[in-house]
């Protein structure tokens, strides 16, 4: 059941849960619901449909842990986060809104398409270290007319 689609609320949790578990070592449900701003008993329903898809390992009361495929779907997820927050910042997009946008947008990017997107960031990030490139990347972002940059 793990490699069935997991929805987009399965996703967030898991990714809190990764985030979570590598600052302390476990999560707990309280972490968790503070974390994403719901309430305890939703974090604990969504363990209990985590624990039955083989994502994560519960235990009533006590913490929660991903299971390696609970781990590549968080990875996943944070990754794709991480990818699209990078790619919006450097469209002047101000840090919040790019968090934010980016969590709406992760949920439906392929790990290919993440992939390729992380290099155009990268090269993009890399090209904007040489002052001319910068200067010019700037004007583009600027131009208020930037239509024809699309040909």
């Amino acid at each position: 059941m793990a490699a069935d689609k997991v929805s987009q609320r399965k996703e967030d949790l898991l990714e809190v849960i990764f985030e979570i578990v590598q600052d302390k070592g476990y999560a707990k449900s309280r972490d968790i619901a503070a974390a994403l701003q719901i309430t305890p008993a939703t974090v604990t329903d969504g363990f209990k449909r985590l624990s039955d898809a083989g994502l994560v390992n519960y235990e009533p009361y006590g913490g929660v842990t991903l299971t390696e495929a609970g781990s590549r779907i968080a990875r996943r997820t944070k990754d794709s986060h991480q990818t699209l927050q990078r790619l919006l910042e450097l469209a002047g997009v101000e840090k919040e809104t790019a968090d934010s946008e980016a969590c709406i947008m992760e949920h439906g990017l392929s790990p290919d398409s993440c992939d390729k997107i992380n290099r155009i960031v990268a090269f993009v990030e890399e090209c904007i270290t040489d002052s001319e490139m910068n200067q010019r990347f700037r004007e583009i972002l600027n131009d208020s007319d930037a239509a024809h940059y699309h040909k």
